[in-house]
């Protein structure tokens, strides 16, 4: 069956709203809970916002190819604990960050999901254009998680690269309000990727492991300047989630997101998971793996989408109503 964008015909509104998981369960279905904390964090806007969701759910099958890489795959996992240094903790969360750096290590796996988020945004879009919301006057906003950040920034970059995709900050008026990325693994992905080297295959079309930097993605003007493609870059992430780059309350450089440009960053306590040894953060992780499938992300998961998002309601509230 072919892969099918999310489509809305009926905006209510400017505004609209794609979310993008990351690792963790990964079928339509799944994040009924996400979508309502999204609505309640929107509170009286979320009747007049366009909520689209993005379903790669074929990257469920994607997971038995983890075990096809072998030499590649585990030279990964140890550049990861290697930098952890830290024999009671980096074997777990070099187990648990595999699940992020996998499809990375897949060519198949990452094109397909470009071209199946190129294929949505050009949905979302047209679906304002036919509402009567011509591009320069949509409001959109992209709340993204875990390996979701990794596809989102591939994407954007992409996007405002290429003009054949007809999603160009200056040439097609389309500049996304906000950019949310909550526990982003896309410095970790540079990192490990970039030690690899001719290891990953196809390197030369990771937009992460390019430049100087990470940079927010954006178009030359023919008279000079740029136009970015996002106007508010936010970047949260949690003091004992691996995935952002805190490996128990440590801050690892080489695996934290910073972008020239983004807002302050945020990093989330996360005090309430009552979590107070490194014991007991690898016994939570490692409950959340699952043998070629996604792993299953709780609410007490430090990694938990939900709890993102409800922690950050009323941000969310101010930057996307």
């Amino acid at each position: 069956m072919p892969w099918l964008p999310h489509t809305i015909p009926d905006w209510q509104s400017e505004r609209a709203v794609l979310l993008v998981h990351g690792i963790g369960n990964a079928a339509p279905g799944d994040y009924v809970e996400l979508v309502a904390a999204v609505k309640a964090a929107l509170g009286p806007a979320a009747d007049r916002t366009a909520i689209y969701q993005l379903w790669y759910d074929q990257i469920n099958d994607w997971f038995a190819a983890k075990n096809q890489l072998g030499d590649v795959f585990t030279l990964a996992l140890s550049a990861v604990s290697d930098r952890i240094g830290d024999p009671e903790l980096g074997p777990t969360l070099a187990d648990v960050l595999g699940d992020i750096l996998w499809p990375v290590l897949v060519t198949d796996a990452r094109t397909a999901v470009r071209e199946a988020y190129l294929l949505q945004l050009k949905q979302m879009v047209q679906d304002g254009v036919n509402s009567g919301y011509p591009a320069r006057r949509q409001r959109l906003s992209i709340i993204c998680h875990s390996l979701g950040c990794f596809h989102t920034y591939e994407v954007l970059h992409h996007a405002a690269l290429y003009e054949s995709h007809g999603l160009q900050p200056a040439k097609h008026a389309v500049v996304f309000e906000n950019v949310i990325f909550m526990a982003s693994p896309v410095q970790l992905i540079r990192t490990v990727a970039n030690a690899l080297g001719p290891l990953v295959p196809n390197k030369r079309w990771l937009y992460t492991t390019q430049g100087d930097a990470l940079t927010i993605p954006s178009q030359a003007k023919t008279m000079g300047g740029v136009v970015r493609s996002v106007k508010r870059w936010v970047s949260i992430t949690g003091a004992l989630d691996p995935v952002g780059g805190y490996f128990f309350r440590h801050r690892a450089d080489w695996a934290y997101m910073q972008v020239d440009g983004q807002e302050p960053p945020i990093v989330d306590a996360q005090h309430a998971l009552n979590i107070t040894s490194k014991a007991q953060l690898a016994s939570t992780l490692r409950a959340s793996l699952r043998d070629r499938q996604p792993p299953v992300i709780t609410p007490s998961n430090p990694h938990s989408w939900e709890a993102y998002v409800a922690n950050h309601a009323t941000a969310l509230r101010s930057w996307l109503a």
